[in-house]
C-alpha cells in the first residue's frame, strides 16, 4: 500500500465536504479521463468541474465519506458514500430531475490511475445510480407481485 494514497484521499474527502472544487481540481492532470456509468466518457478538468458543480447544484449539503480505500501500482481504489438533500434539479444524460427536497444516501467506487507525480490521469466512476434515482422517486420499480 502506497502511504501518501490515503493523506490523498482524505484530503479529496475534505475538499468535497468543503465543496472546494478548486481544491478537488488540483488533484487531476489537466487532461485527466474520465468514464461514468452508461458509457459516458470526458477529458480534461471542465468536464469534472461540470459535473461536480452539478451535484452541488442538486444536492447543496451534499457529504463525502469513505468506506475503503486500496492501492495496487499505480491504481488506487476509494468507496465512498454521499447523502444530502436533493434542493435543486439533478441533471442526469437521460434528463433533469427536480428537486423532491428529499434527503438520500448513495454509495459508489472511484478507480483512479495516477501518473508519478501523483496526479490523477483516469478516472472510472462507478455508484448505484438506480438506488439514488430510486429514492428521488425519478426510477419506477416495478416488484413482482
Amino acid at each position: 500500500m502506497r502511504p501518501e494514497f490515503f493523506g490523498l484521499v482524505r484530503q479529496f474527502v475534505e475538499a468535497w465536504n468543503r465543496h472546494d472544487l478548486t481544491t478537488l481540481e488540483n488533484f487531476y492532470a489537466p487532461n485527466v479521463v474520465r468514464e461514468g456509468p452508461g458509457g459516458i466518457r470526458s477529458v480534461g478538468i471542465d468536464s469534472i468541474r461540470k459535473i461536480r458543480q452539478n451535484l452541488l447544484n442538486a444536492f447543496p449539503d451534499i457529504k463525502m465519506d469513505y468506506r475503503h480505500q486500496f492501492t495496487v501500482g499505480t491504481h488506487g481504489v476509494l468507496e465512498w458514500t454521499f447523502s444530502g438533500t436533493h434542493r435543486g434539479a439533478y441533471e442526469t444524460p437521460w434528463g433533469s430531475v427536480p428537486a423532491t427536497g428529499k434527503k438520500v444516501e448513495w454509495t459508489g467506487t472511484l478507480i483512479w490511475e495516477m501518473d508519478d507525480k501523483g496526479f490523477i490521469i483516469y478516472e472510472r466512476l462507478y455508484f448505484d445510480q438506480g438506488g439514488l434515482l430510486a429514492q428521488l422517486n425519478a426510477l419506477k420499480v416495478a416488484l413482482p407481485v
